[in-house]
């Protein structure tokens, strides 16, 4: 297969935002009267999917949106701290680009703390950056396949949590899932992706 548009999901998938995350939720726990969760709950929640992770926390879904605008703020103060989980990002994604022609990222956290990141690992050559809140990505990849007169075949999603797959079986779309972001391999297997890779390099194999 031939792709002409890569997508990339953003925390988990090219930044390792964990650590920062895990501090920034419980630093918001008691103002929004949820549960805090350890390092030991996190492993455990990376076997879960997020109505699951919500129902154990006690968040109330009416207060999630400003927690997470909350929490993306609070993010956007660590960005310059924020490592991507392949040394070489810059260069693959760069192949990438030649290769597939389009490149952008559909991402449920702020465009501001996206371009943060990028400024500081000098990767600005994406096309489009879409801030997608929850439960919103199918609609997000309809939108940039019609912006950029995209077939569906043409475009390659890349993301780390089963809702990821989830979004792009409804947006008709193939999704390739990382073993190292929010839910581990065992979990994403589950939801059937169309591939599997265990580093961003394996991707070029895949587009080409």
């Amino acid at each position: 297969m031939k792709y002409k548009c890569v997508i990339f999901d953003f925390d988990g998938t090219l930044a390792d935002t964990e650590d920062a995350a895990l501090k920034i939720y419980n630093g918001l726990a008691e103002k929004y009267e949820y549960s805090k969760i350890s390092k030991q709950d996190l492993h455990r929640f990376k076997r879960l999917n997020l109505m699951e992770i919500l129902d154990l926390t006690k968040i109330p879904l009416t207060k999630l949106p400003k927690i997470i605008k909350n929490g993306q703020k609070l993010l956007k103060r660590e960005m310059e701290h924020i490592r991507p989980f392949d040394k070489n990002i810059k260069e693959i994604l760069m192949e990438i680009k030649m290769e597939a022609g389009c490149l952008g990222i559909i991402t449920s956290n702020s465009k501001k703390n996206v371009k943060a990141f990028m400024k500081e690992m000098d990767i600005g050559f994406f096309d489009f950056i879409v801030s997608s809140p929850l439960m919103t990505k199918e609609s997000r990849i309809n939108s940039i396949a019609r912006k950029y007169g995209l077939q569906k075949s043409d475009i390659l999603y890349v993301g780390d949590e089963t809702r990821d797959i989830l979004a792009c079986k409804k947006a008709g779309v193939s999704c390739a899932a990382v073993t190292w972001g929010y839910n581990y391999p065992e979990i994403l297997i589950k939801e059937n992706p169309d591939y599997m890779i265990e580093d961003l390099g394996e991707l070029l194999d895949i587009i080409r």
